[in-house]
This record gives structure tokens, C-alpha cells and sequence, in this order.
């Protein structure tokens, strides 16, 4: 059987290769405060989500019961 060779690599693969390489090789630093911004940010915005959705079912309830009171009006009438 022929095995028919690769193909050389295009000029960019070894830089491309080389550029990862560079990534997976430096590790980000971390403060020591990581952990605590971030539940702090979490408490913070479920404070701010469980009100916005109450007030988006409150909206939702009040759009339906403002659609159902126009449609059963509109349905009275004819064309």
C-alpha cells in the first residue's frame, strides 16, 4: 500500500502551535481575596434577581389579564 504523506503545514500552524504552547504554560495568578468577591457578587445579584423576577411575573400576570380584557371586548364586535 502507498501511504501518501501529510501535506506540509501552512506558514501559520507552527506559530499557532507555538502561541498555545506559550498559553498553556503561563498559569494566572489569583488573589487571595478570589473566593470572597466572588460570593460576595453572587449574593449580590441574587439579591437583585429574585425581586426583578417577582416584579417580571407581577408584569407577565398583569400583560395577561390585559390581553385576555381586550380580547374578549374585541371579540364582541364585528368587522
Amino acid at each position: 500500500m502507498n501511504d501518501v504523506p501529510d501535506p506540509p503545514p501552512e506558514p501559520a500552524e507552527p506559530r499557532a502551535v507555538e502561541l498555545l504552547r506559550l498559553v498553556g504554560s503561563q498559569t494566572p495568578s489569583v488573589s487571595s481575596r478570589f473566593n470572597t468577591d466572588v460570593v460576595a457578587r453572587a449574593r449580590m445579584q441574587r439579591a437583585i434577581a429574585v425581586p426583578l423576577r417577582a416584579l417580571g411575573g407581577l408584569v407577565a400576570a398583569l400583560a395577561d389579564a390585559l390581553s385576555s380584557v381586550i380580547g374578549t371586548r374585541g371579540s364582541g364586535r364585528q368587522p
